[in-house]
């Protein structure tokens, strides 16, 4: 019996990974450099200092990854600013079907704290999560499995009777180095044959995760 479900937020609550991308491009663009969307995709699911390793490997140690995350990110604030926050598919029935069962939900994103929390007030979705944490503040991010297991234990609810939701292959990892029952909706690319054989379900919308409730 599924008693908490932990929502992943870019590319699975909220279109924000195009939209991330788009920064991505336009700020290394302009930095001298040639990104490619193959380099971003290595960046799913990861957190900001994770963001930032990546960037070095990529990029060289002539910039400072910390204040290109930064640009992206203003970059990023800048189009959602204009062109708004847009909703996955499915989120909102997914999570009024949660409320009607009794069911716990928590956001584990690798994007800063205050970052969830304004998406949330914007599209209206503040307080309707049990705990929200980023993945900054657990030792290890996705790929590994620690901030999925400390929500777990701090809801007080065991990996057997939780369900991740995840869109990268970051997320599906740790879900499954946690051995928590993980379903993947795709966002931006397909996972690989060995992950999808490990998920429970792969669904094309958030509302298609209901029947497994």
């Amino acid at each position: 019996m599924i008693k908490l479900v932990i929502f992943d937020m870019d590319g699975l609550m909220f279109d924000t990974e195009a939209v991330t991308y788009r920064a991505f491009s336009e700020v290394w663009t302009a930095a001298g450099c040639h990104p490619e969307f193959s380099q971003y995709v290595q960046l799913l699911g990861l957190n900001s200092e994770d963001i930032c390793k990546k960037y070095r490997e990529m990029f060289g140690a002539e910039f400072e990854p910390a204040q290109m995350y930064a640009r992206v990110g203003s970059r990023k604030n800048e189009i959602m600013k204009k062109e708004g926050v847009p909703v996955k598919k499915g989120l909102k029935e997914l999570l009024c079907a949660l409320e009607d069962r009794g069911i716990k939900k928590a956001v584990a994103s690798g994007s800063d704290r205050s970052v969830v929390e304004e998406n949330l007030r914007v599209t209206g979705l503040e307080g309707h999560f049990d705990m929200i944490l980023s993945t900054k503040e657990v030792k290890r991010g996705k790929p590994y499995p620690d901030a999925f297991l400390l929500i777990c234990e701090t809801l007080g609810v065991s990996p057997e009777e939780t369900l991740v939701l995840e869109d990268s292959a970051n997320g599906v990892e740790a879900a499954i180095a946690g051995e928590i029952p993980v379903i993947q909706i795709p966002d931006m690319l397909e996972l690989p044959s060995e992950l999808r054989e490990k998920c429970l379900a792969i669904e094309e919308s958030l509302d298609k995760v209901i029947k497994y409730l």
